[in-house]
C-alpha cells in the first residue's frame, strides 16, 4: 500500500471511530486524559499495523481490541497501588466523567445506563458495553474479546437481564 493510501485509509477510520473508541476507554478508566492517550496509542497501534501491511480484516474490531488490552494492562499495573491512592483515584475520575457527560449532553438516563453496565459483572460489562452503546455485532465482539460468538451472545443475553434487574432495583427502591 501506498504511503497517501495508508494515510487516507487511517484518516477514514480514525473519523469513524475515534469517538467510540475514546468514549470505550472513558468508560473503563473514569479518567478522561488516561482516556485520551489510549485512544491515541490505539491509533497509533493500527497506523504501525497499516504501514506493516497487516492484513486487518475488521478495522473496528482491530481497534477495540487494541484498546481493550490497553486498558486491562493498565489495570494490572494499577493494582500494586495502595488502596488510599486507588481511592483518590476513583473520586478523580468520577468527577471527570461527569464533567464528560455535561459537556457533550448526556442525558440522566444513559449516564444512569452506562453507570449500571459498568457495574456488571466481569463477563457480561465488555459484551453488553460493545452490543449496546457501540452497536457491535457478537462476532466482531467474539474477535475483540477472543471468545466465540456463540459465548458472547450467551454473555449478552445473561448481561442484560442482570442490567435490568439492576434498573428495576433502583426504580422502586
Amino acid at each position: 500500500m501506498k504511503t497517501n493510501e495508508i494515510e487516507s485509509k487511517f484518516r477514514e477510520i480514525y473519523d469513524a471511530e475515534s469517538d467510540a473508541v475514546f468514549r470505550f476507554c472513558l468508560t473503563r478508566t473514569s479518567d478522561k486524559d488516561l482516556a485520551l492517550d489510549f485512544t491515541q496509542d490505539t491509533f497509533m497501534r493500527f497506523w504501525d499495523s497499516l504501514c506493516q501491511e497487516k492484513n486487518i480484516k475488521n478495522c473496528r474490531a482491530f481497534l477495540f481490541a487494541v484498546a481493550r488490552n490497553l486498558v486491562i494492562d493498565w489495570y494490572r499495573k494499577k493494582k500494586a497501588t495502595s488502596l488510599e491512592a486507588m481511592m483518590s483515584e476513583d473520586s478523580y475520575g468520577k468527577d471527570a466523567i461527569l464533567a464528560f457527560d455535561a459537556k457533550i449532553e448526556i442525558d440522566f438516563e444513559a449516564k444512569r445506563l452506562i453507570e449500571k453496565i459498568n457495574s456488571l459483572a466481569d463477563p457480561y460489562r465488555d459484551a453488553v458495553y460493545l452490543r449496546c452503546v457501540e452497536e457491535l455485532k457478537p462476532r466482531e465482539i467474539a474477535k475483540i474479546i477472543g471468545e466465540s460468538a456463540n459465548v458472547v451472545s450467551v454473555r449478552i443475553n445473561r448481561g442484560l437481564k442482570e442490567l435490568r434487574s439492576l434498573l428495576n432495583e433502583n426504580t422502586y427502591a
